[in-house]
C-alpha cells in the first residue's frame, strides 16, 4: 500500500488566516486550546459552534504565494473548498471532524483530523530517524496497521503533517485540486527534488 505525505504549496498559494477575536471567543486565549494552531489531535465539536471566518489575504510579506487554494494543510488542520469537500468528504469523514468556514470565495470547511498512527501501533520505530537538530530524516509506518485510515497523523512529528493512502492522492488529482504537493518520500519535505513532488497539475 502506497502512503504519501501531504504538504501545502506555499510557493504559489496564500496562507490561511483566522478572525482572532472569533477564535478567542470560542476557544479562549491559551495556546494549548486554540483551534487555529493547536496541532495535537483534539475534538472541537463542542467548542466550535458557529462557522469560522477565514481568509487568504496576502499578508505574509512575500513568504507565500497569493493564489487562493482549493485545499491546504496548516498547523495540523486542513482547509477544503466546496470542491475539495465534495471530492474528499466520503473518504476521510471517519478520520476526523469537519467545521464550516466562510472565506473570500464563499463557504468551505476545515477538517480536524483525529486518526493517529500510534493509536494502532502503526509507527515503525525502526524506520524513524531524526538528526541532531530534531529534524526528521526518515519516517515509516506499519502499512497493514494504518491502512484503516484514509488520512492520519503521528506524534513523531508533533502532529504537524498529514499522511494519506493512494486513494486520497488519486481523489485530489482527479478533482484537480490546487494547493498541495504530495510525496512518497515520507518525512523528506526539504530533501525533495521537484520531480519527487507529486502535485496536482
Amino acid at each position: 500500500m502506497a502512503l504519501y505525505t501531504i504538504y501545502s504549496d506555499f510557493d504559489h498559494f496564500a496562507i490561511i488566516g483566522f478572525d482572532q477575536r472569533q477564535v478567542i471567543k470560542l476557544c479562549g486565549n491559551t495556546p494549548h486550546g486554540r483551534f487555529d494552531f493547536l496541532g495535537v489531535p483534539k475534538s472541537f465539536k463542542d467548542i466550535i459552534t458557529e462557522p469560522l471566518n477565514v481568509n487568504f489575504s496576502d499578508d505574509s510579506d512575500g513568504m507565500a504565494g497569493t493564489k487562493i487554494p482549493d485545499i491546504q494543510v496548516f498547523h495540523g488542520r486542513m482547509f477544503l473548498s466546496k470542491k475539495a469537500y465534495a471530492a474528499l468528504n466520503a473518504l476521510i469523514k471517519d478520520d476526523g471532524e469537519f467545521f464550516p468556514v466562510c472565506y473570500e470565495k464563499g463557504d468551505g470547511y476545515i477538517f480536524n483530523p483525529l486518526s493517529v498512527a500510534e493509536d494502532v501501533d502503526g509507527l515503525d520505530i525502526s524506520l524513524c530517524h531524526k538528526n541532531a537538530w530534531d529534524d526528521i530524516e526518515n519516517l515509516g509506518f506499519h502499512e497493514d496497521r494504518v491502512s484503516k485510515f484514509a488520512i492520519f497523523k503521528t506524534a513523531f512529528d508533533t502532529y504537524i503533517n498529514f499522511y494519506c493512502r493512494q486513494d486520497i492522492k488519486d481523489a485530489i488529482e482527479q478533482a484537480g485540486l490546487q494547493g498541495l504537493s504530495l510525496t512518497s518520500e515520507l518525512g523528506a519535505e526539504f530533501g525533495m527534488s521537484q520531480d519527487q513532488k507529486l502535485a496536482p497539475s
